[in-house]
């Protein structure tokens, strides 16, 4: 797969006439995939380039109040197994002055070399946001193009989207958010050292520190999975302060079931949150917090 940053000015367009995605595709859950699948399959029928058009990391500056689902580098990853061959990345700040007209002229046409657009029902381009799915289709008409619009992913009547994603997160319902997702919302980063207190009663845990802006589920403990050099292990996970020591920043902090290899400072690992166990709480004591992730443990192993 490709990369190809479009910053101030479009490079020149690749050889190929493409068909490609456009969005934001934060979470690249269920309803993008659809997005995703109808590129593919209009790419093998019609001897296109399944492409997609998305901003970089640093669009998150213009959405303060939705944290991200995924990072660049895991959308990265999930359109390459969805199928992509090019991913086009546009600098926001450089593009958010075009008109809807010139976005499609410009860059879906001049840049990307656009025969087919695929976007969901809710897409909105241009300045101020001034086009929707029926301008695009209207534009790339007019500019001897195609677009096609994607209705709603519902699931259990509710229209699936990154915001009702990060609502079920907030409210500790990561069966509905995985199910969204279709996949397990994970937290990835790399382990760090803690404050050593699990190791002092024989429960050694993976210290994972998180980024601010993704989207943190809600404070307590989960049943998860830990996957650390393809090798998934079950576990249990705290996200939180860790208010028992005092702490402030937000973490996740792992027990890995039945683990007894070496230490994994300095690897990079990804936690899976699969239920929610319990709410964060302040113990008296760092002892009665042992024995509490004792039952925890015992509760995860079912």
């Amino acid at each position: 797969m490709k990369l190809i940053r479009i910053l101030p000015g479009c490079p020149p367009p690749e050889s190929g006439r493409t068909v490609a995605a456009l969005g934001f595709f934060d979470g690249v859950h269920i309803g993008h995939r659809r997005l995703l699948d109808r590129v593919a399959e209009t790419a093998a029928s019609r001897g296109l380039i399944p492409s997609v058009f998305t901003f970089s990391d640093d669009a998150i500056a213009f959405k303060p109040d939705a944290a991200r689902l995924t990072d660049f580098s895991e959308k990265l990853d999930l359109f390459r197994a969805a199928g992509i061959e090019r991913v086009y990345a546009a600098d926001f700040p450089a593009l958010s002055g075009l008109s809807p007209e010139k976005f499609v002229s410009q860059i879906l046409i001049g840049c990307l070399n656009v025969s087919v657009a695929v976007c969901g029902f809710n897409f909105r381009f241009g300045a101020r946001a001034a086009g929707d799915s029926e301008a695009l289709v209207r534009l790339m008409r007019a500019a001897g193009g195609e677009a096609e619009v994607i209705a709603s992913t519902l699931l259990d009547g509710a229209v699936v989207s990154s915001s009702a994603i990060r609502s079920a997160l907030a409210l500790g319902d990561v069966d509905l958010a995985n199910r969204m997702l279709g996949r397990p919302y994970a937290l990835s980063g790399v382990v760090e050292h803690g404050r050593g207190y699990g190791h002092t009663e024989g429960i050694p845990t993976v210290n994972l520190p998180l980024a601010p802006h993704l989207a943190i589920p809600r404070k307590g403990v989960y049943r998860s999975r830990v996957t650390v050099d393809g090798t998934g292990y079950p576990a249990v996970s705290n996200v939180g302060t860790r208010p028992t020591f005092g702490g402030d920043a937000v973490n996740c902090e792992s027990y890995l079931l039945d683990y007894d290899g070496a230490d994994l400072y300095g690897k990079t690992v990804s936690v899976e949150l699969l239920a929610f166990l319990r709410d964060e709480k302040k113990f008296d004591t760092p002892e009665e917090l042992y024995r509490q992730i004792e039952r925890d443990i015992a509760l995860a192993k079912g």
